[in-house]
C-alpha cells in the first residue's frame, strides 16, 4: 500500500509515499510552503489504490496534522 497528496487545485506531490507518516510529512511541508507564499495547500492524504482511507487511516492524518 502506497500513499500520496492530492489536491484539486495543487494536483498531486508525484510520490509514491510507503507508509502515511511520510504522506503526513509531505502534505505539512507542501501547507508550509503555500503559507509561506500567503495562500493555502488544497491537498488531503489519499491512498494510491483508488479506495477510501479507512478510519484508522484518518484518525492517523488528523493526529499527525494537529499533534505535531
Amino acid at each position: 500500500m502506497t500513499f500520496t497528496t492530492h489536491g484539486s487545485v495543487r494536483g498531486s506531490c508525484g510520490h509514491a509515499h510507503r507508509s502515511l507518516e511520510t504522506a503526513c510529512k509531505c502534505l505539512r511541508q507542501d501547507q508550509r510552503n503555500c503559507k509561506s507564499l500567503g495562500g493555502y495547500s488544497d491537498r488531503d492524504v489519499v491512498r494510491n489504490d483508488g479506495q477510501q482511507l479507512d478510519d484508522s487511516e484518518q484518525e492517523y492524518v488528523y493526529y499527525y496534522l494537529t499533534d505535531h
